[in-house]
C-alpha cells in the first residue's frame, strides 16, 4: 500500500470498534507513499479501509451526504448491482508516470442525491443523518462511512436534530449495534486531541460523544486514534523525486540532497506547498538547492554533525553511552516495524528525565536529541522549546493548564525542554502537570518532552505523580554527573583559546588546573559546572583586557596568572609546605602533649592521602580542644586549618569562631536555619565552637538541641569540606557529648590543652612583652610570676592562664605609661620601653 509514514499511531480500524479517529495538520494535505504519487489523505484511507475488508467506502461532509472514491462503493450505495460497475482495484495506486485509479471528487456545484430530483441535503438536513445512520446499521456490507472535517460537521448538526444526533452516534458505539463490523471514520484538523473533544464539550449535545471519545483515549493500548502530522525527509523525498520524473527538476547537488530534505522538513510546511514550489523550480529551470527554496539552513545541522558534536563535548561519557544504547533501541524498533513485526507493541517512549546540576550539559544535549529523533523518523521537526516553570504556572485558576497546553502545541514535532521541573508545585504547579499527562499521551506519536533538574527533586517530582513517573520509565533516566576537575579544566581552557581566541601562558594553565580542581571539590549542588567556566573564562577575558588593552592585532598579548579574578584566588591554594607550618608549632611555649598530637595526626593524613591503592578521599577529622580558657586552643586551631591546606585537604582553612549565641536563635523553627548558614560560612575551612557545651540548655525553649541536630548532619554531609573543633572545659564538653549519641562519633580526635605551669606563664608574659618591644628589669618576671599564681589560686578551675597573663601585661603597660609621663620630659624616651618590678601590679578580680 501507499501509505505515508506520518499517519502515526493506529494503522486500521480496530477490530470490532465502531470509531477510527485521524486527527491532525496533516489531514487537509497530500501524502506521498511509496509508489511517489502524491494524493490526499482521503485516497490514503481509502486504500487502508480496502485492503482491511472494507468493501463500501463512503465519504460524507458538511456540503455533501455521500461521494466515492471507488465504483464498488458507488454501486453497494445505489443499490445497482456490483458487476455492472467498474472493477475495485486491487493492486494500489498507479505510480507518478501512470494514470491514477478513477474517482469521484467532490465538487463545488450542488450534486442530487442518488436516485432523486433533489438537491443532495447538507449538514443541517436531517436527511444526512438518516442516510449515514442507514449505512452504518447494514449489517450485509462491512461498511466504512468516512467523515472528512468532523470539527465542522459534528458542530453543524442542525438544531431540530441534535437529539437524534447523539442517540444516532451512541447507538453505533452500543453493544447491541445490529452492525459491529462497520466503522466511523472521523477526520479532524486539528493536532491536540484535548482540542477535539473540548470542541465537542462546547456544543452542549455531542456529551455523550465526549464521554466515549475519553473513553478511547484513556484506553490506547487498544488504540483507535491515529495522527496525520507533517511530512518527515522520507516522505519530501519522494515528493522531489516525483516532480523530478513528472516535471524534469534538476538536482544541483545529490551529495546535499539529504541535508536540503532536513531543512525542508524543519519547516513544517505541507506537501501541497512544496509540491508548488518544487515545480515553479522546474518550470522556470531553477536547480534544487536550499537557497532555491528560501529557507534558512544555517540553524538545521547536518545529520553527521549531531554525534561529531557530541563526541566532541568534553566528558558525559556515561550520557553518551546512554544515547548511544538509546538510539539503537529506537533505530531496532523502527526495523522491526517497517519489517511488519511489533504493530501491535506499545512504541517506544521518547520523554526523557535528565537529572544533573547546572551547566552540566542537559540543554545542548536536548537540542541534539531533537536532530536526533528527527533523524530517525520519530519526530517530525525536532525542533526544541525550551520553556521555565514560570512560564507554565499561572496564579489564575485553570491557567496553568493552558499554558502547559500553549507550550506543548509550540513543540509539537519536536521537543518541550523544561528544566528545574521539580519546581512545578502547589495546586497551580499541579495543574500544569496535570495537564502535561494528558498532552503526553495526546501527541505520543510526534513530540517529545524532557524533564531537568537536581537529581533528588526530580525523583521527589516523579514520586509525587505517579501519571507522570509512568510517562517517564526508569530506563529513559539519564543522569548528568557534575564534570571531574581535569574536564572543568579542558572547557575552562578551550573556551579561552578557541572560544574567546586568547593565548595562555604555561603559568595561567598550570595556575588554572589547581583552581579548577579546588573549584570542583568545593562545590556546592548549585555549582555551575560548565557554566561556571564559561563565565570564569569572561572575567578573566575583562582582567586580560583591562590589563593589556590591546590595539594591535599582530602583537596581541597572551593572558596571565594576573588575569585571575581575585574572587577565585582563594582557590590557587598557595599554601606553605606542610613542614613550614608544622615548624610553627616549635615557639609555642607549653602544649607539648599538643604538639605531639597534631604532627602525628599531620603525618597519618599525609600517609591516606599518598596511598595509591585509596580510591576515596581522605577527610580530615572532626576535634575536640579540651582544656581551660587561655591555654593557645584558638591558636592551635588556625594552624591546624593551615595544615590542613598544606596537605590539600582544606581550600581555605580560615578558622570561623563562634560560641552558643552565634548558632542559637530566640524562636521556634529558627536555629536550624541559622546554625546552617554559618555552617556554611565556614566551608572548606574550620568552624571553631568554643565553649560548645552551652548548646545544650536545661530550660523549656532548649533550641540549643535544634543546633546540635543540624551540626550533626552537616558534619557529615560536609566531610571533607568543613573541620569542626569544638572546645571547652574537659569536664562539661564530657557531659555535652553524652547530650546526643552522634556527637561522640563525629569528633574523632580529642587534644587535651593542660594549664600552663608558672614557669610557662612567666615565658609568655616575657614573650608579650618582647613582641612589643619592652626591656624587662631584673625581678619582673619573678614578680609576674607571683602576681600570676595569686590568680590562680583565687580564680581556680577559672583561671584564664594565657588570658590573665595578657590582662597582666596590659595593665603593666598602663603602670609604665604614667609612670614615664610623670618624669621630665627629657628622661621618657630612655625609660619608655623598660619595664620595671614596681610596675607589676596586683590583679584585681
Amino acid at each position: 500500500m501507499a501509505v505515508s509514514e506520518r499517519l502515526t499511531g493506529a494503522q486500521r480500524p480496530l477490530e470490532g470498534e465502531p470509531f477510527w479517529i485521524v486527527h491532525g495538520p496533516g489531514i487537509d494535505d497530500f501524502v506521498v507513499g511509496a509508489d511517489l504519487c502524491p494524493r490526499p489523505v482521503e485516497e490514503m484511507l481509502w486504500e487502508i479501509l480496502s485492503a482491511a475488508g472494507f468493501e463500501q467506502i463512503v465519504f460524507s461532509t458538511f456540503r455533501r451526504t455521500v461521494y466515492f472514491r471507488d465504483a464498488v462503493s458507488r454501486a453497494l450505495t445505489r443499490e445497482e448491482p456490483v458487476e455492472t460497475a467498474a472493477p475495485r482495484a486491487t493492486s494500489g495506486f498507479a505510480g507518478p508516470l501512470g494514470t491514477m485509479m478513477l474517482l469521484e471528487r467532490p465538487t463545488s456545484t450542488p450534486r442530487r442525491a442518488p436516485g432523486s430530483d433533489r438537491p443532495q441535503p447538507t449538514a443541517d438536513d436531517p436527511h444526512q443523518l438518516m442516510t449515514l445512520d442507514g449505512l452504518m446499521r447494514n449489517a450485509s456490507t462491512r461498511t466504512a462511512v468516512v467523515i472528512p472535517g468532523a470539527e465542522t460537521w459534528l458542530p453543524g448538526i442542525a438544531p431540530n436534530t441534535r437529539r437524534s444526533a447523539p442517540e444516532m452516534l451512541r447507538r453505533w458505539s452500543s453493544a447491541s449495534h445490529p452492525a459491529p463490523g462497520n466503522v466511523c471514520v472521523l477526520l479532524f484538523a486539528q493536532s491536540d486531541f484535548t482540542a477535539i473533544t473540548d470542541m465537542m464539550r462546547e456544543t452542549g449535545y455531542l456529551q455523550q460523544l465526549v464521554y466515549r471519545f475519553e473513553e478511547i483515549h484513556a484506553h490506547r493500548s487498544a488504540s483507535v486514534i491515529s495522527t496525520v502530522g507533517f511530512a518527515d525527509e522520507r516522505e519530501l523525498g519522494r515528493l522531489v523525486q516525483y516532480v523530478r520524473l513528472t516535471a524534469g527538476l534538476q538536482i544541483a547537488d545529490w551529495t546535499e540532497l539529504g541535508q536540503i530534505l532536513r531543512v525542508m522538513a524543519a519547516q513544517r510546511h505541507s506537501v501541497r506547498t512544496w509540491r508548488q514550489k518544487l515545480i515553479r523550480l522546474a518550470q522556470e529551470g531553477i536547480e534544487l538547492t536550499s537557497e532555491a527554496l528560501d529557507v534558512d539552513a544555517s540553524r538545521v545541522p547536518a545529520a553527521r554533525d549531531i554525534w561529531q558534536t557530541l563526541d566532541a563535548m568534553v566528558g558525559m561519557r556515561s550520557v553518551k553511552e546512554y544515547l548511544e544504547g538509546h538510539r539503537d533501541a529506537l533505530g531496532n524498533a523502527a526495523v522491526l516495524r517497517a519489517a511488519g513485526r511489533g504493530n501491535d507493541e506499545e512504541p517506544m517512549v521518547l520523554h526523557l528525565v535528565f537529572s544533573g546540576g547546572p551547566g552540566t550539559g542537559k540543554t545542548v544535549v536536548a537540542r541534539l536529541i531533537g536532530e536526533l529523533y528527527r533523524d530517525m523518523g520519530l519526530l517530525s521537526r525536532g525542533h526544541i522549546v525550551e520553556v521555565a516553570v514560570e512560564e507554565l504556572v499561572s496564579p489564575y485558576i485553570n491557567d496553568s493548564a493552558e499554558r502547559t497546553g500553549a507550550a506543548v502545541r509550540r513543540a509539537l514535532g519536536g521537543v518541550l525542554f523544561i528544566d528545574e521541573a521539580y519546581q512545578l508545585r502547589g495546586d497551580h504547579g499541579t495543574q500544569a502537570i496535570d495537564r502535561l499527562v494528558a498532552e503526553l499521551e495526546n501527541h505520543r506519536d510526534d513530540l517529545a518532552v524532557i524533564i531537568a533538574g537536581y537529581p533528588d527533586r526530580m525523583t521527589e517530582l516523579l514520586a509525587t505523580n505517579p501519571g507522570l513517573s509512568s510517562r517517564f520509565p526508569d530506563d529513559n533516566r539519564i543522569a548528568f554527573p557534575d564534570f571531574a576537575p581535569d574536564e572543568l579544566h579542558t572547557i575552562l581552557v578551550q573556551r579561552l583559546e578557541t572560544g574567546i581566541g586568547l593565548t595562555c601562558t604555561p603559568e595561567l594553565v598550570d595556575a588554572l588546573e589547581t583552581l579548577t580542581f579546588n573549584l570542583h571539590r568545593t562545590r556546592r549542588e548549585s555549582f555551575g559546572n560548565a557554566r561556571d567556566m564559561r563565565e570564569l573564562a569572561a572575567s578573566i577575558r575583562r582582567n586580560w583586557a583591562k590589563r593589556t588593552n590591546p590595539i594591535d592585532p599582530e602583537n596581541i598579548p597572551p593572558a596571565t596568572v594576573d588575569d585571575i579574578p581575585a574572587g577565585k584566588r582563594r582557590y590557587l591554594a598557595e599554601a606553605a609546605p606542610i613542614e613550614q607550618v608544622l615548624a610553627e608549632l616549635a615557639p609555642m611555649i607549653g602544649l607539648a602533649s599538643v604538639k605531639t598530637a597534631i604532627r602525628e595526626l599531620a603525618s597519618v593524613l599525609q600517609l591516606r592521602r599518598d596511598q595509591p591503592h585509596r580510591t576515596s578521599p581522605v577527610a580530615a577529622p572532626h576535634m575536640l580542644f579540651l582544656g581551660s580558657p587561655g591555654t593557645g586552643k584558638t591558636t592551635v586551631a588556625s594552624l591546624v586549618g593551615r595544615a590542613l591546606v598544606a596537605l590539600g585537604l582544606l581550600v581555605k582553612g580560615d578558622v570561623v569562631a563562634v560560641t552558643a549565641t552565634d548558632l542559637i536563635a530566640g524562636y521556634v523553627g529558627q536555629t536550624g536555619t541559622k546554625t546552617r548558614e554559618v555552617i556554611e560560612s565556614a566551608l572548606d575551612g574550620v568552624l571553631f565552637i568554643d565553649e560548645a557545651y552551652a548548646l545544650v540548655g536545661h530550660g523549656s525553649n532548649d533550641f540549643g538541641r535544634d543546633s546540635v541536630a543540624e551540626l550533626i548532619k552537616w558534619m557529615e554531609a560536609y566531610r571533607g569540606r568543613l573541620v569542626v573543633i569544638a572546645a571547652g572545659y574537659q569536664g562539661p564538653m564530657e557531659e555535652f557529648l553524652r547530650t546526643n549519641p552522634g556527637l561522640s562519633s563525629r569528633f574523632s580526635e580529642r587534644l587535651e590543652f593542660a594549664d600552663y605551669s608558672r614557669s610557662e606563664l612567666e615565658q609568655i608574659f616575657e614573650a608579650m612583652a618582647r613582641d612589643e618591644g619592652y626591656d624587662i628589669a631584673d625581678g619582673v618576671l619573678a614578680r609576674a610570676g607571683d602576681r600570676l599564681e595569686n590568680r590562680r589560686i583565687a580564680e581556680g578551675v577559672h583561671f584564664g592562664n594565657g588570658r590573665t597573663v595578657r590582662n597582666l601585661f596590659d595593665k603593666v603597660e598602663r603602670r609604665v605609661a604614667s609612670r614615664v609621663a610623670a618624669l621630665p620630659a627629657e628622661q621618657r624616651a630612655a625609660n619608655s620601653t623598660l619595664i620595671l618590678p614596681v610596675d607589676v601590679v596586683e590583679l584585681q578580680r
